[in-house]
């Protein structure tokens, strides 16, 4: 029994007992980590969680593996364009007028559920860039353990590099939400900068100790619970056992997302550059010695990308003769001059020499 523990653990410990699913077992086990007294008295206690945890989270991933296997089919949309973006939302909520008016695609809009039944796609135009589109069916409660086709159509979601979400309820948004999670699938946040590597040497080394908000004991026993005895571990930011946890499950996803509430009060060219920063990608137009940029084909490219890198995605001899570059944009003045190691921005012109 827990040493002063207080009446939410004991709440969150019914619940578990009483939990028939994987996903419900693993959420109060986290309630009860969660609520459990931290002190040198409950180190046992907090350790034997974490191990629970850290099993019961190795059983999902297997079972995710083994339902990939057995379902049969796969519903798959090839990549295409400078990025794939999936549309999902619960039943009218307007996926299909938003896919309509971004992209033209001759799709039914209609008051009643379930017009989509098969995933519908499109081209988005942003400044000379191509973005895919794609509606995924409505997403319902249970999706994520395969009602109404739901695994099938939450591997788009994961297939996509990004993701926008629907909604017209706060309730509809976290219940999509959700469903991402118990798929493997988090959005609205960026993986925890925690960094665990195997190591050939016996032991555990901890780089960042000061941010760790456990005892080193529980760190090894969540360790050992993935089958992890030798490790260098760099912790950049606070650190729980639960965010552990989270980068020791190597099936989690992280996708950027778009938050949209239905009717959509976004004006179309906003909503535009929005979607399109989802990816993480700049736009860069080239222009020759002497000539105009060409504003019409930009090159799309990720942000961190450096002047060095620009000819390699244009001709291999040009890297190789390169000797400098200017830029108009985001330098101080226009046609500056600058090195291999300037960072490019969304919207710059290069000129290379």
């Amino acid at each position: 029994m827990a040493t002063n523990a207080g009446p939410e653990y004991f709440q969150a410990k019914e619940k578990y007992e009483q939990a028939k699913t994987a996903h419900e077992k693993l959420l109060y086990l986290q309630e009860m980590h969660k609520f459990a007294p931290k002190h040198k008295a409950s180190e046992k206690l907090l350790a034997e969680l974490t191990w629970k945890i850290a099993q019961l989270r190795k059983e999902m991933e297997k079972e995710r593996e083994q339902s990939k296997k057995s379902t049969g089919h796969s519903i798959n949309i090839k990549k295409d364009g400078d990025g794939q973006i999936a549309i999902l939302g619960f039943p009218n909520t307007g996926k299909s007028y938003l896919l309509k008016m971004l992209t033209n695609a001759e799709v039914e809009v209609a008051p009643y559920p379930f017009t989509t039944m098969q995933p519908e796609v499109g081209a988005m135009e942003y400044k000379g860039a191509k973005v895919q589109l794609v509606e995924v069916p409505a997403i319902v409660e249970g999706s994520s353990e395969g009602k109404s086709n739901g695994t099938q159509l939450l591997g788009l979601a994961r297939n996509a590099d990004a993701l926008i979400i629907t909604y017209t309820s706060d309730e509809e948004k976290n219940s999509v939400i959700n469903e991402l999670k118990k798929s493997g699938i988090i959005v609205g946040r960026e993986k925890p900068r925690i960094t665990i590597k195997q190591a050939e040497s016996k032991g555990i080394t901890i780089g960042g100790k000061q941010h760790m908000k456990m005892s080193e004991k529980e760190l090894e026993t969540a360790l050992k619970g993935f089958g992890i005895h030798s490790a260098s571990i760099l912790l950049e930011e606070e650190t729980t056992m639960e965010k552990i946890l989270e980068v020791l499950d190597t099936n989690l996803d992280y996708k950027n997302c778009l938050f949209l509430k239905c009717p959509f009060t976004v004006k179309e060219p906003e909503l535009r550059t929005q979607i399109f920063g989802l990816l993480n990608k700049i736009l860069v137009y080239t222009k020759k010695p002497g000539g105009k940029p060409d504003f019409d084909s930009p090159m799309v490219m990720k942000k961190g990308t450096l002047v060095g890198d620009v000819p390699q995605h244009l001709h291999k001899d040009m890297a190789k003769n390169m000797k400098y570059a200017r830029i108009w944009g985001s330098t101080k003045f226009e046609g500056q001059r600058v090195s291999k190691d300037y960072e490019l921005k969304d919207g710059d012109v290069i000129e290379i020499s």
